[in-house]
């Protein structure tokens, strides 16, 4: 789908997919290894402790292909949390790197802090819980010998706003190292369990969990910190995705998986896109996708989709029925992300292979009640617009919101809890950035002034190449501090596409610059 035909079409946007996609060219792996599901932690009686340790790893991709990266808890991706509503989760996060070791160096901008790349948090993306300090607070730091103690209370049914059950993710928010990390697999899923998993379709399918990681490696299976890049010199990793390295993309840490399903049955993936910069175009050959969920919302109704788009950060959830005994390759399709380079390639990021004794796996219908507005919040009471734009010619390549790179001691936005707003993001380059909100989700009303008619929930949202998404955000009455909004691409991110946006209830006194841990005055 080229660029003219992805912004005349709305309605395909809307629903983050793109029927009729160029013909595969990638042919189906003949063998490969077996599916891995990942370790898991369950809640119970309402609390889940643990402890998050950051500490290096040489992992295997598979029997030839090992890397040298960092890990939770030692395993790539992160261990799944399951948890419900109303639950209380606890972690320690430990930062076991060795320092960076490296000198600071700079190409015609700003001190590049190489020795800051092991520097770490955390941020659990999608839940709806405090950003304050000791829960959801991106502006921490934990350098390496460094431990801090995180609790999250997820909203249950006495907040009268449950969080919605689904897929959300735990990935490090450290601004400047995050798309470093994020390029080693550093990420984890959490899964919310709730009414969706009582409908039958839904209960009836086996659950795959699937973390799609990108690394981008050098020869020696690590990611680097800098390159040399003729005439200029050394330049940070971030600018790094147009770049000769090799990048992989393992499911759950092994490439190329196979994953078995019988003729007829049904099976329900849950898949979460971690990458720090690919859009996943998927497609599973010769078969439908049922989507019953996005960004960790249900839907109310089941929605058949050739194929689903996935920007990074962002995840869905879809039935899968087996087809007929055989090989079926599971793809990213290639994407135009909107590189002067052209399209991101083609991936077979496994194999699904049907076999056994058939099955007749119900397919989904009606769903669940999504979430509404309060009706005694749905006046929009402010309107603000968003400007994304990016210069790629510049040395370090630099991404603004606004006009204004991220800066931790300014306070770009203000709102009030419990109140609705709409927000026109207003992109002004040839990148499809995802805009991310911490805390609350967003409906998408209009792309490129065209209502979608549609009421979905998002989290995170590709935005138009030179064009215009309005969104409808309801700020929940119940969770209160400061936060931030930014491009989901996370090299963008970490060369400033990224603002800080207070949520208040009552102004705390002596309210000022963020500093040090805090900053986050939180509900």
């Amino acid at each position: 789908m080229n660029r003219r035909e992805f912004m005349g079409s709305a309605s395909a946007l809307v629903l983050s997919m793109a029927r009729g996609a160029q013909a595969a060219t990638v042919e189906v792996p003949q063998s490969g290894p077996p599916f891995r599901d990942l370790p898991e932690m369950r809640s119970t009686d309402g609390h889940l402790s643990t402890e998050l340790r950051m500490a290096p790893v040489t992992w295997s991709l598979n029997d030839e292909t090992s890397v040298e990266v960092a890990a939770y808890n030692g395993t790539v991706p992160g261990t799944l949390y399951r948890l419900r509503p109303g639950d209380r989760l606890r972690w320690t996060l430990i930062n076991d790197m060795e320092p960076a070791g490296l000198p600071p160096f700079q190409n015609g901008g700003p001190t590049v802090a190489q020795e800051a790349l092991n520097y770490t948090n955390i941020h659990t993306h999608g839940l709806q819980v405090s950003p304050g300090e000791g829960h959801d607070n991106v502006y921490a730091v934990v350098k390496p010998g460094e431990s801090l103690d995180y609790a999250y209370d997820i909203p249950g049914p006495d907040s009268g706003r449950p969080q919605p059950p689904g897929l959300y993710w735990y990935h490090p928010h450290k601004h400047g190292s995050t798309s470093h990390q994020g390029w080693q697999g550093l990420a984890g899923p959490i899964v919310v369990e709730g009414d969706i998993d009582e409908v039958p379709e839904v209960a009836a399918a086996r659950e795959r969990v699937m973390v799609l990681n990108e690394m981008l490696l050098n020869e020696a299976g690590q990611v680097p910190s800098a390159v040399i890049v003729p005439t200029v010199g050394p330049v940070p990793f971030t600018s790094m995705p147009a770049m000769p390295m090799d990048i992989l993309f393992p499911i759950n840490g092994v490439l190329q998986p196979e994953i078995d399903i019988r003729p007829g049955e049904t099976q329900r993936w849950r898949v979460l896109a971690a990458g720090p910069h690919r859009f996943f175009h998927l497609r599973l050959d010769g078969h439908a996708l049922w989507q019953i969920s996005q960004d960790g919302v249900p839907f109310a109704q089941a929605r058949e989709k050739d194929s689903i788009l996935l920007a990074p950060g962002q995840r869905a959830e879809f039935i899968v029925k087996g087809g007929p005994p055989g090989r079926y390759a599971f793809r990213a399709l290639a994407y135009d992300q909107g590189h002067p380079g052209g399209p991101r390639p083609e991936k077979v990021l496994g194999t699904v292979v049907s076999a056994g004794a058939p099955m007749d796996g119900p397919l989904p219908g009606k769903l669940v009640d999504p979430p509404e507005i309060p009706e005694d919040a749905r006046t929009v009471v402010n309107t603000r617009t968003v400007t994304f734009e990016g210069n790629i010619a510049s040395t370090p390549v630099r991404f603004y919101l606004d006009g204004k790179p991220f800066s931790a001691s300014r306070i770009d936005q203000t709102v009030l809890a419990g109140t609705t707003e709409e927000w026109l993001l207003v992109n002004e380059d040839v990148f499809q950035h995802p805009f991310h909100i911490h805390v609350n989700p967003f409906q998408v009303i209009e792309i490129n002034g065209e209502p979608t008619g549609d009421d979905s929930w998002w989290d995170t949202f590709a935005l138009p190449p030179l064009g215009t998404a309005k969104i409808r955000i309801y700020f929940r009455p119940d969770v209160t501090g400061l936060t931030v909004y930014h491009c989901h691409i996370l090299p963008h991110e970490d060369n400033g596409m990224m603002a800080n946006l207070l949520i208040y209830g009552d102004l705390p006194t002596g309210f000022g610059p963020v500093t040090g841990h805090g900053g986050a005055h939180g509900g």
